[in-house]
């Protein structure tokens, strides 16, 4: 009977699982300072139960932060063992050494490419000067004067064309015709946001910018786009701004 009793008490004591859900999406925030963090403890809701994984996974996935190629290949290996996962991501950051062969804001558009249907917001942040000190390269390597984009660079692209909001600082182009096609290929751009991004040439104007007389939108550079904010870095004879 006493056994009786206590398992018609835990029955209601049990929280409805909408209840647990919105603890999980409490737990979420993504700022940068608090976000590994919050991501730790959403991989721990995921493994509670059952009940709890499909929202904690839901919520996991929304925003992913992958600061290296093997952090890329590992979360590309995820998506090949669990395709719906690649559905719930909105958000995508990349924050690391960037100016190297094996960037992970390179690589990523042929080991992620078609998986992030949904994918809203690119973060492509390469480590400030006080973050390179704290993570240096392993001993031996360098890093290049510019993020290494190859020739088929702009036509991958268009792999995540859909996104809305792109925002990067501190990334160095091959030239400023570089950056014009990275944009330009992004036509449904509603918001960019660049800091700290400069060139090694600037080069003649790009054909993509160039003005044209159609009305027709589908010509035009960033279209689409709402919201501008810029702050470049400028070579002067005394230094680098």
């Amino acid at each position: 009977m006493p056994d009786a009793l206590l398992s018609q008490v835990e029955a209601k004591l049990r929280l409805p699982i909408e209840v647990c859900e919105r603890v999980i999406e409490a737990v979420y925030n993504d700022y940068y300072d608090f976000v590994s963090t919050s991501l730790a403890t959403l991989s721990s809701c995921a493994l509670v139960c059952r009940a709890w994984r499909p929202r904690a996974q839901r919520i996991l996935f929304e925003y992913v932060l992958l600061r290296d190629k093997d952090a890329l290949y590992r979360f590309a290996e995820l998506l090949d063992a669990s395709p719906e996962l690649g559905t719930y991501v909105r958000t995508l950051e990349f924050r690391g050494h960037l100016h190297v062969p094996y960037s992970p804001a390179v690589l990523f558009l042929t080991a992620l490419r078609g998986r992030l249907a949904n994918l809203d917001v690119l973060y492509i942040y390469s480590f400030s000067d006080a973050e390179k000190a704290a993570n240096p390269l392993p001993e031996g390597e360098k890093e290049l004067p510019f993020l290494p984009i190859y020739r088929y660079f702009p036509s991958l692209l268009t792999s995540i064309s859909h996104i809305r909001i792109l925002e990067f600082a501190d990334v160095r182009f091959p030239s400023f015709g570089d950056f014009a096609r990275f944009l330009n290929t992004l036509s449904n751009l509603k918001e960019l946001y660049c800091y700290r991004i400069f060139w090694a040439v600037f080069g003649l104007e790009p054909v993509c910018m160039a003005k044209r007389s159609s009305h027709d939108s589908r010509k035009m550079f960033l279209p689409n786009l709402e919201m501008l904010a810029v702050c470049l870095r400028i070579r002067h004879s005394t230094g680098l701004y």
